[in-house]
């Protein structure tokens, strides 16, 4: 291998100046081939190294390599600002660095597409030298395109696996070029480069990416759906109508997964203490008429075709339904409630004595005995009576008539004869 070729691939032209206190002047380009994209921005980098007792007078960017003459206008750059090309004028970034030499040329043409070499001039002999190998600048007219790579041979992409997407055209890659990504329409993560690296990749990367370039972004590439496939993920149930549970209702419980493929099949499983046993399939289960046996625990398992992923248990508690609840004690308590009211009536009418029949006949047994007393008179002669009281004084009696009469008739013999005795006049002692 000759010395210009060894040089060729290390991207470098190097000078021995001897004599200048054994310093070397070099100039290096890291890269021998760029490709950009028209109307983009890219950096041509450079570095060079010179004597430290030396100075630097002059830096210059050229694109007419076949010149015999690499001093001969017009420049891409010049230090003095001389002699500069109009093609490039207010398209020329050059960053005044030490031993830094590269340059930002934007809103590039299909013009651009030439050889760029620099020169740099010191303060010794001899007095500059120049990078022969250049830098080769590819302008690309067609439209971006995102490429996928993996680490797997087939097209499917798994979670965890390596992936990198690539934003380039038909005719080169324009990795030296400004970039900006974007992710369902949206301008995402943080880096210019035309290359998005993905390792150990996560269903948090599925989407939709496009690219364009950083410096005009309306133009962006057809978007390319990374597809992340994996287990289900975040798998819970949802208990509707939520709230209290009463006996007698009906519940649905629905189980959700995040997956991808879909979920392809649910399983129930209902837990109480330390039993587990299958209770359903299907994304929702309802239970009809529920009652105190149906309270547990309950979660359910997702399926795909990668794996499976169970949720959280949630409790089911059911409470018995208030209303049978009142009825059966009410129920319970009739009974004893008529019992207690049947003995309550008893002890009253004890306590409280005859009824009203009872005080009515009394009041009609007091007016015939005020209509009996009414008709006691004296009967027989003065004489009689005194006969009478005198036998009796002895004994401390008294004697009274009384006559029983009906006031309505009224007996006519006893009017026209006072001397007969009235049978039925009652005779009575009263004792004083």
């Amino acid at each position: 291998m000759g010395v210009e070729e060894t040089l060729r691939l290390l991207g470098a032209t190097l000078l021995l100046l001897p004599g200048v206190l054994g310093g070397t002047l070099v100039v290096t380009y890291p890269v021998s081939q760029i490709c950009a994209l028209r109307g983009s921005s890219v950096l041509i980098p450079c570095t060079y190294e010179y004597p430290d007792n030396a100075t630097v007078t002059e830096r210059k960017w050229t694109n007419l390599p076949n010149n015999s003459n690499y001093d001969q206008p017009p420049f891409i750059y010049h230090s003095r600002e001389e002699h500069l090309d109009t093609n490039y004028t207010g398209r020329v970034q050059y960053t005044e660095q030490d031993r830094s030499c590269s340059f930002k040329l934007t809103g590039i043409r299909s013009s651009d597409s030439r050889k760029y070499y620099f020169r740099i001039t010191i303060d010794r002999k001899p007095k500059s030298v120049l990078g022969l190998n250049g830098v080769n600048l590819s302008v690309a007219d067609g439209p971006l395109t995102v490429k996928v790579k993996t680490t797997r041979h087939n097209s499917v992409i798994l979670e965890g696996d390596n992936v990198t997407l690539t934003c380039s055209t038909q005719s080169c890659s324009p990795n030296q070029t400004e970039f900006t990504w974007f992710k369902d329409g949206r301008p995402t993560y943080n880096t210019t480069s035309n290359t998005l690296s993905f390792n150990n990749v996560s269903y948090e990367h599925f989407g939709n990416y496009s690219c364009a370039a950083k410096d005009n972004t309306s133009v962006q590439s057809p978007q390319i759906t990374l597809n992340v496939e994996y287990t289900p993920k975040n798998t819970s149930v949802s208990v509707s109508p939520s709230g209290e549970i009463v006996e007698g209702s009906s519940v649905t419980l629905t189980c959700s997964s995040n997956a991808n493929p879909p979920v392809q099949n649910y399983t129930w499983f209902k837990t109480n203490g330390a039993a587990v046993w299958e209770n359903g399939s299907g994304q929702s289960i309802t239970i009809t008429n529920i009652s105190p046996g149906d309270s547990g625990q309950y979660y359910c398992e997702a399926h795909n075709k990668h794996g499976a992923h169970n949720s959280t248990a949630v409790p089911l508690p059911v409470t018995g339904n208030i209303t049978r609840l009142l009825l059966a004690v009410f129920g319970s308590l009739v009974p004893v409630i008529v019992v207690a009211v049947v003995f309550i009536i008893c002890i009253k009418r004890r306590k409280t004595g005859p009824s009203r029949e009872d005080d009515s006949r009394h009041i009609v047994s007091e007016a015939a005995t005020e209509d009996l007393y009414s008709n006691v008179r004296k009967t027989g002669s003065p004489g009689r009576e005194q006969s009478q009281s005198a036998a009796v004084q002895g004994n401390d009696l008294n004697y009274a008539t009384v006559n029983f009469q009906h006031k309505s008739a009224p007996s006519n013999d006893a009017a026209t004869n006072p001397e007969t005795e009235d049978p039925s006049v009652i005779y009575s002692s009263v004792k004083t």
